[in-house]
Order: structure tokens, then sequence, then C-alpha cells
């Protein structure tokens, strides 16, 4: 996606330096013929027309792109990559059923995946779309790990853990107070079951959690649910990160007996 925000600029930049030389060009006497009056408005609609198939292609070749980069990468870890247009297989149809299990209050619509490990323990990248099922229609673009494995057994209800800024105290619902410490001060746990969720976040999590803050990967939030736990970043992420996220879910996986 940063790579579409550039193309996005450069059209933005394009366009800047199209209307200023419009702007010298303007008093033109060709532009009060009767040839130009007449064609004025097909030609902005095929101007515009053709601009928009052009900036297609090139997102569509710049997506393609970066999902050949992403598949080597991802065969070069001896991961299985899988794409969701063509899965015959029915693996992203199974992420998709593990995730609800896991994170019920959202909801997915995925792209391609890799599966790292599989087995007692799984572990799964991939990208997709996402809301929260109560707040309506948003959607999210985001690039996720989920593991799971049998030390998640013991979660009941979803807990959900997220940076701390400066709105998120007016605008999360559900917020379990944590005390005074250092890691309620760097993050905010939301859950319907306050109790349980205080369980579930435990010294041994909060550790894990603190430690990472202070490292390069940035995430947006972590889901812990029945049989697994949820890593969900922006949607754009450099083939290094993809290895500490599956780091960062090892380490959290680690803070459950």
């Amino acid at each position: 996606m940063v790579r579409i925000y550039t193309l996005f600029l450069c059209l933005f930049i394009g366009l800047a330096v199209f209307i200023f030389f419009c702007d010298r060009i303007y008093d033109l006497p060709i532009w009060e013929t009767q040839t130009w009056l007449t064609l004025k408005i097909p030609a902005i609609v095929i101007s515009v027309i053709v601009g928009l198939t052009v900036l297609v292609v090139i997102i569509s070749r710049f997506s393609k792109k970066q999902e050949r980069a992403e598949k080597e990468f991802a065969q070069s870890q001896g991961w299985i990559y899988t794409e969701s247009y063509n899965d015959p297989q029915g693996l992203t149809k199974e992420l998709k059923a593990r995730l609800e299990k896991v994170c019920p209050e959202k909801e997915f619509k995925l792209n391609n995946s890799m599966i790292v490990e599989s087995g007692n323990r799984s572990i799964i990248l991939f990208s997709c779309w996402y809301r929260v099922r109560d707040w309506g229609p948003k959607e999210g673009l985001g690039f996720a790990c989920l593991i799971e494995s049998d030390r998640f057994g013991s979660v009941g209800t979803q807990v959900d853990i997220s940076g701390r800024g400066s709105l998120d105290g007016l605008l999360l619902s559900n917020q379990v107070n944590m005390g005074d410490s250092e890691f309620a001060r760097n993050f905010i746990v939301t859950s319907k079951d306050p109790i349980w969720a205080k369980r579930i976040v435990s010294e041994s999590l909060q550790a894990v959690l603190l430690e990472s803050k202070r490292g390069p990967l940035d995430y947006n939030e972590i889901n812990i649910g029945p049989d697994g736990a949820l890593i969900i970043t922006g949607d754009y992420k450099p083939f290094e990160e993809y290895l500490s996220l599956v780091d960062l879910a090892r380490r959290i996986e680690t803070a459950f007996e």
C-alpha cells in the first residue's frame, strides 16, 4: 500500500503540473474556436477514463509484483503460500473458520496467506480486510498473524489489547481497569468479561508486550480468544517484519501455561 500511496502522490503532482501549464496557455485563441468547444466535453471524459485506466493498470502491476515477491519470500522460509483466489484445497475457508473461533467479535475478508507452522501449534500469516461486528460496515485493511495451540485452551472470552493513544480512552468500550502500572500506561485492555480478562492478561503476558513495545515492530492490536491469539498490524509490512510477527506470536504463547 505504501507504493500505492506513492502512485497517488505522483498523480497529484502530475495534476498540479498540468494545472500550472493550463493556466499559462488558457488565453490561447484555440480555446475559443468552435472545434474545441464541440470537442471539449468528450475530450475531458476520455482523458479521465484513460487516466483512471492507466492508474488501475499500474496499481494492479505493482500488486502482482508485490504478491510474487511475497510468495518467493514465503517459499524461501519453507512456508506454504496460498492465493485466496486460487485455493482448491480450501485453506482460506478453513482459516476463516479458525478466526471466527479465536476472534468471534470481528469479521474478516481474507486475502493471501502463509502457513508458517502446522500441527500441535499452528502459525499463519495473512492479509485481510476486517471490521468489528458491532461497529457497522467500517473496514480496515490489515496484515495479521494467527497462532493456535493447546496453551490457549483456558481462554473462554475474547480479550483485546491495543496501544494506548490520546483518544482511546474515549472511543473504546468495555475497558478493563488494569490498575496503575507501566502496562496500563501503555496498553488498553477491553473485554466483555473484565474479571476473566485480568486473569488472561497475566504478569507474564504484560512483560512480553512491554518488551515488544520497546522494539521496532509496530502492531495495532492483539486479540486473544479460545484456542489462540491474533496480532493485527498495518496493511503493509516489509518481509523482515513477518519474522518479527511470528516471533512475537511465539512469545505470547509462552505466557500461557
